[in-house]
């Protein structure tokens, strides 16, 4: 099977390297944003919870320690929020969106270089095609279409760019959209959070 593929590589031509490389590059992303894009990283539960009853008791400096030593984005929010309980609500709650947009950042990141891997692919792919078919037409007129193996050298090499390019593009679009499902996902659960988080600050300070 690995000399199979070795061997299309070779057809395939020297834009079969980077297509390939591509592919691994994409994988490799995908893989690193299914192991880190979880909720429990995020937004950890017993933290959010833990930090909700803390609020509830009005201990305050309690819960900015625990959002020191925390290093999950909805400790982040939580810090900006209590560092800022001094100012008017509606600034606070400006200052909650800003560290929320911050945050969600980091749940992106990767996406830009996927929707790249994925434009970039096919090119290199539609490139080979040109070459290939350049490679065709030389050997037409070099030795007429008496000899049929340079030409199916050339259309061989054609094809199978365009066949690689388009098997690296294809899965690496629905990489994306998973990795972007999911970062959406946890920056929706980031912002109910930090809507808990007010909300439970506001009602201690009414109470």
């Amino acid at each position: 099977m690995f000399d199979l593929n070795m061997e299309l590589m070779q057809k395939g031509g020297v834009l079969m390297y980077p297509i390939f490389l591509l592919s691994v590059l994409a994988l490799a992303i995908f893989l690193e944003r299914l192991v880190t894009l979880r909720s429990s990283v995020y937004v950890p539960t017993d933290f959010l919870n833990r930090l909700l009853e803390t609020l509830q008791k009005k201990d305050t400096e309690s819960a900015k320690t625990m959002c020191r030593e925390n290093k999950s984005a909805v400790a982040a929010v939580a810090a900006d929020i209590l560092d800022n309980l001094d100012v008017p609500l509606a600034r606070l709650m400006e200052t909650a969106e800003e560290s929320g947009r911050f945050q969600a950042k980091r749940l992106e990141r990767f996406l830009p270089s996927l929707q790249a891997i994925a434009s970039i692919s096919p090119l290199l792919g539609l490139l080979g095609t040109v070459f290939g078919m350049i490679k065709t037409f030389v050997a037409i007129s070099d030795q007429g279409i008496g000899n049929a193996q340079p030409l199916a050298g050339g259309i061989s090499e054609a094809l199978l760019t365009t066949a690689a390019g388009l098997s690296v593009a294809i899965p690496t679009i629905i990489f994306y959209y998973v990795v972007r499902f999911r970062s959406e996902k946890i920056t929706i659960e980031l912002e109910r959070a930090a809507s808990k988080i007010i909300n439970t600050i506001f009602k201690d300070k009414e109470a």
